[in-house]
């Protein structure tokens, strides 16, 4: 589902990693620590303060993620997609074969964004860095961007409609 021929690879890890439940939050974390003295109820996103680090909170629930996820979800079409977990990766699921332009770029932004969330979420955790969900958003998107002008599209059509939503300058060097 994460592995395509034009994914990013440290971002499809990361989703890889996030489908299986295997990223290291500190639920999962609390586990390993059963006979420990560590206070589950201090444990806190340190995205929003507010709700436990889990993976179905930080993609999307959280109000941080949430922001940053509504601001970069606007420049695809996910249809029916909200911020819950189970919706996102039942998109994927339906998507996951599909050669379609569109639902490639949709897949790039769902793994930029669990990717740039994640590190933004362990900046905050690990360095006391923190940036805003408009710069995180921004990250995303450049990210994204990025890998869009390297594309290689069937249809010239396809091609400036995305172009055109993304802001991509396109320079014809790419005949197709």
């Amino acid at each position: 589902m994460v592995w395509y021929t034009q994914c990013i690879p440290r971002h499809s890890f990361h989703l890889w990693l996030a489908f299986r439940n295997k990223l290291k939050t500190q639920d999962r974390l609390t586990i390993w620590e059963a006979g420990s003295h560590t206070n589950w109820n201090l444990m806190c996103c340190p995205l929003c303060n507010h709700d436990r680090d889990t993976r179905d909170h930080l993609f999307f629930l959280c109000s941080f993620a949430a922001k940053t996820w509504n601001e970069v979800k606007k420049l695809v079409t996910l249809g029916n997609v909200d911020d819950s977990w189970s919706s996102i990766v039942s998109w994927v699921e339906q998507h996951a074969k599909s050669k379609n332009a569109d639902h490639i770029v949709c897949k790039l932004l769902i793994a930029a964004s669990a990717y740039y969330i994640w590190q933004e979420r362990n900046n905050r955790l690990f360095k006391n860095n923190k940036r805003t969900a408009d710069q995180v958003a921004e990250v995303i998107k450049s990210s994204v961007r990025l890998k869009l002008m390297g594309f290689r599209f069937r249809l010239a059509s396809a091609k400036q409609r995305i172009f055109k939503r993304w802001k991509i300058e396109d320079n014809g060097a790419d005949p197709g």
